[in-house]
């Protein structure tokens, strides 16, 4: 089941994950205590393995988007690249409860320029608890 669904073959940190922009990847190493949750949300199920997230990280905030794929399960009745999206959230989230990083989610869009993130829309965002 694995194998048919190309389970082993998730996208690459530099296609998930971003810092400050989205033409500058987030390297494991910058990402700091939260490689964990990054590297949690990378290998979260997805269908058909399409992994329509990306998150950018700017500051202590950290902007989920949603990459949709054009016509992908429409038959469905409902967008299951959505579904998606939250089972990455709550990986994200629950590794960061694990590490003990605390924080909030939060409907807060950074206002990033349209051509720079060419087909990607803003969901929510996880704000840094401050300390």
């Amino acid at each position: 089941m694995r194998f048919a669904a190309s389970s082993n073959q998730r996208k690459p940190w530099k296609e998930l994950f971003f810092n400050e922009s989205f033409d500058m990847p987030l390297e494991y190493k910058a990402a700091k205590e939260y490689a964990e949750a990054f590297e949690s949300v990378r290998l979260a199920p997805s269908a058909s393995n399409k992994q329509p997230w990306r998150i950018l990280k700017k500051g202590k905030a950290y902007h989920f988007y949603l990459k949709p794929n054009k016509g992908y399960a429409e038959g469905l009745g409902f967008n299951i690249q959505r579904v998606d999206l939250g089972i990455a959230m709550c990986h994200f989230e629950m590794a960061l409860q694990e590490l003990g990083i605390k924080g909030r989610w939060v409907v807060e869009n950074p206002q990033i320029n349209a051509a720079e993130i060419q087909n990607l829309h803003y969901t929510v965002s996880w704000m840094e608890a401050a300390e």
